[in-house]
């Protein structure tokens, strides 16, 4: 009798151990799926439902530390190409093999939701392993809600005050576009190779020239001080290239919202217009449409200033989208 009473005790005892132990597995399986979905994008394995990410924030964040005595590297030929690639695989829709060809030259690919504009992007990113250094090679962010139509590029952060802010603003406005960021202070590298609005042998130059190569027309914001060029707020140039109804768009937007505007195709714009740039060239060489803004200190400084900017540049990169993107093939030169 006592066995058997032991018995009744026991296999009551044993079900609830088993149910908690049920629960436990459950829980953890559970708990690893979620962070299976909130993890970086690495090869083979990219992020599906990222947590909301202040882009702005998050550009500020990597930036706050660019100085002239910055870290900077000249990449080699074949790390300018993988990066490019890696940017191409992702604007395909070839999100593992992208992930791959990036962490070859030690880039990741981190999917998020961006906070504001509540749209999927993707960004491209050094992630330098423990005890290796920083390049300086910059990131590139792409809208992955639809398919990509232009792109903004911020070649001088810091250097540039507030363009990175602004480069984030006009990237937010108008969906399908991609922001390419330069990774290091114009004045990091020797003999200035860390400015890729004049070196080519830059992982910037290689992004945009890809981008180009895609038909995806491009404006790039730089800044300069009012002094330099007095009475103008800004200046508007399509670098080499005849200007085109984007820079016409652009500079009567601007002028619109009350800034005086210097239109490099009819004025004197002294050294700010762009014609020396290495990828408006490549853009002008490829017939694509591509745009030098240079804007004054209070035009990216100040808050209300700024945002009137980003309202005629989105209605500039609003027309782009509109107008659509020509084939790879009919951009080849002599086409």
């Amino acid at each position: 009798m006592e066995i058997r009473g032991s018995r009744r005790v026991l296999l009551p005892a044993l079900l609830l151990a088993l149910a908690a132990l049920a629960g436990v597995l459950t829980y953890l399986a559970r708990s690893d799926g979620a962070e299976d979905r909130s993890r970086t994008a690495g090869p083979g394995r990219p992020a599906a439902a990222p947590q909301a990410v202040d882009l702005a924030a998050r550009v500020a964040g990597y930036t706050a530390g660019f100085s002239a005595s910055g870290p900077y590297t000249v990449p080699d030929a074949a790390q300018r190409r993988a990066v490019a690639d890696g940017v191409g695989r992702l604007l395909d829709g070839r999100r593992e093999e992208a992930g791959q060809t990036l962490a070859r030259v030690g880039y990741r690919l981190t999917e998020f939701t961006e906070q504001e504009s509540g749209r999927l992007v993707g960004e491209i990113a050094e992630a330098p392993g423990p005890g290796e250094a920083v390049h300086g090679w910059g990131r590139v962010y792409l809208d992955l809600s639809e398919q990509a139509s232009w792109s903004v590029q911020v070649p001088h952060p810091v250097f540039d005050t507030d363009t990175e802010l602004l480069g984030v603003e006009v990237f937010r406005a108008t969906p399908g576009g991609v922001m390419v960021l330069a990774g290091a202070h114009r004045k990091a590298g020797a003999d200035g190779s860390s400015d890729p609005a004049h070196r080519t042998d830059t992982v910037f130059a290689a992004v945009a020239d890809a981008l180009a190569g895609r038909g995806l027309p491009g404006v790039q914001l730089h800044g300069f001080d009012e002094g330099s060029l007095p009475g103008q707020d800004t200046v508007v140039s399509s670098g080499t290239a005849a200007a085109g109804p984007a820079a016409r768009l652009t500079a009567d937007g601007l002028e619109q919202a009350g800034f005086a505007v210097c239109r490099a195709w009819r004025d004197k714009c002294g050294h700010l217009e762009g014609t020396t740039n290495v990828e408006g060239r490549s853009a002008a060489a490829l017939g694509v449409p591509w745009l030098h803004v240079e804007l004054g200190n209070g035009l990216r400084t100040e808050p209300a200033q700024r945002a009137e900017v980003v309202t005629a540049l989105s209605a500039t990169v609003r027309s782009w989208a509109a107008a659509g993107t020509p084939s790879a093939s009919a951009l080849r030169p002599g086409r």
